[in-house]
């Protein structure tokens, strides 16, 4: 018995972390952190049409959705709600789109989705590209890879939040479906620019180390020709 409870802990620990990232390829973020959004046209649930660039000046939360979800979608939207408020007020603070990826989507499907999460439209927006191009230049500006399921309006894709910075840079990405207030304000303050110290000095460890190593080395070195 024990061993077959040995046996399982890694096959659960598996299907876990694949239904909290998704089951689609995740973003190569060594390709995507710290460059540029296209400006997109997208349209809203009022079906008003503006581009992702008039949005500058504050940090965006992109939450990529389809709204046919039946799973993962809903349940990141509305673990999203019960800590996003917590953050700050969107639209004030911060903007929130919750963008369909799904080329099939129309304004009544943004509405429906919009009504059944109780998502204002205003601060927190939930949008569509204008066109396929614009959509796919979204999606391959944070490289968000998905695949439609065979006879079926379901798709493959990675559960995530994006964070970008008021000048529209990508900054951030958690993964999951369920999400806890410590980790979004931690992704928030450094798309604002807050990140902590350790973040900020990150692309220097490397050469702190070494440089580390060669004055100790060179100070050993000393005191063994001093003997």
């Amino acid at each position: 018995m024990r061993l077959l409870v040995r046996g399982s802990l890694p096959l659960l620990l598996f299907f876990t972390l694949a239904y909290a990232q998704g089951t689609g390829i995740p973003p190569n973020e060594s390709r995507t952190i710290g460059t540029k959004l296209p400006d997109v046209m997208l349209i809203d649930s009022h079906g008003k049409s503006f581009n992702l660039y008039s949005l500058r000046g504050k940090p965006i939360i992109l939450s990529p959705i389809y709204t046919h979800c039946s799973s993962a979608c809903p349940i990141i939207t509305d673990s999203l709600k019960k800590v996003v408020y917590k953050l700050g007020t969107p639209g004030r603070d911060f903007w929130v789109l919750s963008f369909t990826f799904d080329p099939k989507d129309r304004l009544e499907d943004l509405r429906r989705f919009q009504k059944e999460h109780g998502i204002d439209g205003r601060g927190w927006k939930v949008v569509m590209a204008k066109d396929s191009q614009e959509l796919f230049k979204l999606t391959d500006a944070i490289d968000f890879r998905f695949m439609s399921e065979q006879n079926s309006r379901d798709f493959i894709h990675p559960n995530l939040l994006v964070f970008i910075s008021p000048q529209m840079v990508v900054k951030k990405y958690v993964y999951g479906v369920v999400f806890k207030y410590e980790d979004l304000k931690k992704a928030l303050d450094y798309a604002e620019g807050k990140e902590d110290l350790l973040e900020r000095l990150r692309p220097y460890l490397f050469f702190v180390g070494l440089l580390g190593f060669g004055v100790s080395s060179l100070y050993l070195l000393l005191k063994i020709f001093k003997r």
